[in-house]
């Protein structure tokens, strides 16, 4: 008998974790969904700034952009002549609730339609 219960209890312990596991999985999943979702929502920079926060039931985002110039190069690394590309560095946090901790960052570039 006890050694049923210590194999039942390993089994209980063992579904457990891999029902947390999944449920983490799905989380991250949702967040990447949102995260993706509020970066396709804007093609320009200037779009991007419209809407810096924002949230997806559970799921709250905000983005951080940072204007670079980016000096263009060609296959081999020689510099393209003419101006550098005027591009913002998009980062998007997302978090589950207002304040929670950050489940998922992602970063991308958006360049600018005019002059930052």
């Amino acid at each position: 008998m006890s050694i049923a219960a210590i194999a039942l209890a390993s089994l209980y312990r063992t579904v457990g974790q891999s029902s947390k596991g999944v449920m983490d999985v799905e989380s991250r999943i949702e967040a990447a969904l949102v995260a993706r979702s509020a970066l396709a929502s804007s093609t320009f920079a200037e779009d991007a700034e419209r809407q810096l926060s924002g949230a997806s039931g559970e799921w709250h985002w905000h983005v951080e952009m940072h204007a670079e110039q980016i000096p263009l190069r060609e296959q081999d690394g020689r510099p393209v002549p003419g101006e550098p590309l005027r591009a913002a560095k998009v980062t998007v946090y997302v978090t589950r609730g207002k304040e929670g901790p950050t489940v998922m960052t992602w970063t991308t570039w958006k360049p600018y339609r005019s002059t930052p």
